[in-house]
């Protein structure tokens, strides 16, 4: 059960991560970062026109994904918890 709920807590943060992530890329680039990797120099930096849908696909893929592996483990907590009760 202990590990379920370490699983549980590893998801939750992942999902704060995933909705975090965009935010850190403009504060990085704001404070004269390269946004992580995103561009080596802000001036003559250019980037395609698919870049930033396609990581807006991949960070909303992988967060229904993340939700949908932890409302299976909370079912299967629940199925644990309802056959360990005395009623």
């Amino acid at each position: 059960m202990f590990l379920l709920r370490t699983i549980v807590f590893l998801i939750l943060f992942s999902l704060i991560l995933i909705l975090a992530y965009p935010l850190l890329i403009v504060y990085d680039i704001a404070t004269g970062g390269d946004g992580f990797g995103l561009c080596s120099n802000l001036s003559t930096c250019v980037i395609p026109i698919t870049e930033g849908p396609r990581l807006l696909v991949f960070l909303i893929s992988i967060f229904f994904f993340l939700v949908f592996l932890l409302r299976l483990i909370m079912k299967f907590m629940n199925s644990l918890q309802s056959k360990n009760s005395i009623l």
